[in-house]
């Protein structure tokens, strides 16, 4: 029953991250990266098979969410309104390394590990133009929302109810990479406060 509400939790705290991420997106102050974001939600529908299938229970629901605000910031950002193009060459690079991932698990029926392995490798190749985004213009991502994400992800992993590689292998890499992408905001954002204070 505590993991129960513990993923519950996390789940409402991810939806209201979501919603949020998304106004921001629709208002203007938001542009994603089209390749990360597709590629997320990809890697996120196998995250949520893998934990899933290992056993990982109510650890699942946070994740749940993030497949559905992925694929919906995908599709916002295949227009020309909101997303943000893949400037660098290497960014598709990214994006195919990420895709082939999942395709080989798919059709060569790999083990459930490998695959969890594969969804968290894909995962976080298509984290690396949104990293470099959020370091150059920290202010184009709300870190209210960022922060919230982590919280939640971390109460995933609590909730995870079996604990192997396949079940824990994803709902801790998003604890972990949603914290970096705080981190950098944090640190960037002091770093332009001590600036204008010096100025």
């Amino acid at each position: 029953m505590a993991k129960e509400i513990l993923g519950s939790v996390g789940a409402l705290i991810a939806l209201g991250a979501s919603l949020y991420y998304i106004y921001h997106i629709i208002k203007g102050s938001t542009r994603p990266q089209r390749i990360t974001w597709g590629v997320w939600a990809l890697a996120a529908l196998l995250g949520f098979a893998t934990a899933k299938a290992g056993g990982a229970g109510p650890g699942v629901y946070v994740i749940a969410v993030y497949v559905f605000l992925t694929s919906i910031v995908f599709i916002l950002s295949l227009f020309p309104k909101y997303g943000k193009p893949d400037r660098e060459q290497y960014d598709f690079l990214v994006g195919f390394l990420a895709v082939s991932g999942i395709i080989a698990w798919k059709f060569f029926n790999l083990p459930l590990d490998f695959a969890a392995a594969v969804a968290v490798i894909a995962d976080a190749l298509a984290l690396w133009p949104t990293l470099r985004g959020t370091w150059r213009q920290p202010d184009s991502e709300p870190i209210q929302v960022w922060a919230a994400d982590a919280v939640a992800a971390l109460f995933g992993v609590i909730a995870v109810t079996e604990k192997n590689f396949a079940s824990m292998a994803f709902p801790v890499y998003l604890a972990l990479g949603q914290t970096l992408i705080v981190i950098i905001l944090l640190r960037r954002n002091l770093s332009k406060s001590h600036h204008r204070s010096s100025s």
